[in-house]
């Protein structure tokens, strides 16, 4: 499929609230499909709000949970990417994202870098996910990040490098810092990230954050797509629940690469030598 019509709900999830945050994706899917979108994207942790902190024993939910798969049924033919409290088999709990597609749960990507620092305490209560997983989709192979992890640059190379053509990232970016301009640091450094992803590794990427507050935070939205030559193709406003329909042309990519074709050269084997060298090095220090 050369288009991709996508939906974003920027929504702002109710904290603790599962019941109501299902109601609030059910209506959504009932407006994206209404509108013939062929995915719905929701932010980062949209069934359970971002401070779940001692909660997170009861907003955890299992990949088989009946809820996910309705949600799934909803959808029909088309495919959604929401956050969850991820429960694994043995107990330990993920900052998770699920990409939904034919009556089920179809992948799940568990978030990679926990921040936990300052306003953040998120390796209290959930544990990092240790691999990269993409799969397949309609629009081409497909990966998903949850934030921070978009923060780091390693990981659109390894993704690119599996063969990934649409990024997807879900967010709970609060309002924090300001810059030397005037500008917001956070927003800065997600702006920065999402376009370093699109335009050196030729990624179209979607970058969905979520608006509303929880207990003196401030989520402030601003979610976007952006092609593979860092052009803004669909913006949301700041700091209000907003939904959009984008028309995405998944034929840029190949374009773009073709335009720039240094990804060719990209070396794998000399990345993986250096930084064994590099590891060995620091291990080596007294």
């Amino acid at each position: 499929m050369k288009r991709l019509r996508l939906a974003i709900d920027q929504m702002a999830p109710a904290l603790g609230d599962l019941d109501a945050n299902f109601k609030k994706h059910s209506d959504a899917i009932r407006w994206a499909k209404s509108e013939k979108a062929d995915l719905l994207v929701f932010p980062e942790l949209s069934l359970t709000g971002y401070l779940v902190r001692g909660m997170v024993h009861h907003v955890a939910i299992e990949r088989s949970d009946r809820r996910l798969l309705d949600l799934s049924k909803q959808a029909g033919d088309m495919a959604l990417v929401l956050g969850v409290v991820e429960k694994a088999e043995d107990g330990q709990f993920f900052n998770s994202a699920a990409y939904l597609a034919g009556s089920g749960v179809h992948a799940i990507q568990r978030k990679l870098f926990l921040p936990n620092y300052g306003m953040f305490e998120e390796r209290r209560f959930f544990a990092p996910g240790d691999r990269l997983e993409t799969f397949d989709t309609p629009w081409g192979k497909s990966g998903m990040l949850i934030c921070f992890d978009l923060l780091h640059p390693a990981i659109g190379y390894l993704l690119e490098q599996a063969g990934v053509r649409l990024l997807i990232s879900i967010s709970a970016s609060p309002a924090r810092g300001i810059t030397a301009d005037g500008d917001m640091a956070g927003e800065m450094a997600f702006r920065l990230g999402q376009e370093t992803f699109a335009r050196l590794l030729g990624l179209m990427t979607i970058y969905v954050n979520r608006v509303g507050t929880e207990e003196g935070l401030t989520f402030w939205g601003g979610s976007q797509v952006m092609d593979p030559a860092g052009k803004v193709i669909c913006e949301l406003p700041m700091y209000e629940e907003a939904r959009v329909i984008c028309e995405i042309d998944m034929e840029s990519v190949s374009r773009a690469r073709s335009l720039f074709p240094h990804l060719k050269e990209s070396r794998p084997e000399f990345i993986l030598q250096e930084l064994q060298r590099i590891r060995q090095s620091q291990i080596s220090k007294p």
